[in-house]
């Protein structure tokens, strides 16, 4: 169960190319603000405004992220979407409803906040950047 967490943290964060945690290297994001900053993306990434991602939306939004400056090849960019989808589509229709793009927010938050403060700091971001590292490269999430 660890390993799924840790492996679905490190696939979310690499959807989101690391915006959700910019401001935790400064021991600044909260729950709240992360989840903020996934809803904007969740908006942005649903192209057809259906309030739904496709498997193609997640692609198309994993295709143009950078992670350190680079963007993920096509391989790895369909790896990483098809990972949130399976992870986080509870229901099994295909789609990520914005309630499920939340509690998916909800556990990788989780993951990240070690010493459950209710807030990502600075060793805790850098841990979370050297998961999307990994997976940017094809590796597994480091292990918590």
């Amino acid at each position: 169960m660890l390993r799924t967490h840790t492996t679905l943290a490190a696939a979310l964060v690499a959807l989101l190319a690391t915006p959700a945690l910019t401001v935790a290297a400064m021991g600044q994001e909260t729950r709240a603000t992360a989840t903020a900053k996934l809803d904007s993306e969740f908006a942005a990434s649903d192209t057809n405004k259906d309030g739904y991602l496709s498997l193609a939306e997640l692609e198309g939004r994993v295709a143009k992220m950078k992670i350190r400056g680079k963007t993920l090849d096509a391989v790895h960019a369909k790896r990483v979407a098809a990972l949130v989808m399976a992870r986080g589509d509870l229901d099994k229709d295909g789609r990520l409803s914005r309630a499920e793009s939340d509690q998916l927010m909800g556990a990788v938050f989780s993951a990240y906040d070690l010493n459950h403060d209710g807030k990502v700091d600075a060793a805790e971001a850098a841990r979370a950047r050297a998961m999307a590292d990994g997976v940017a490269k094809g590796g597994a999430a480091p292990k918590k």
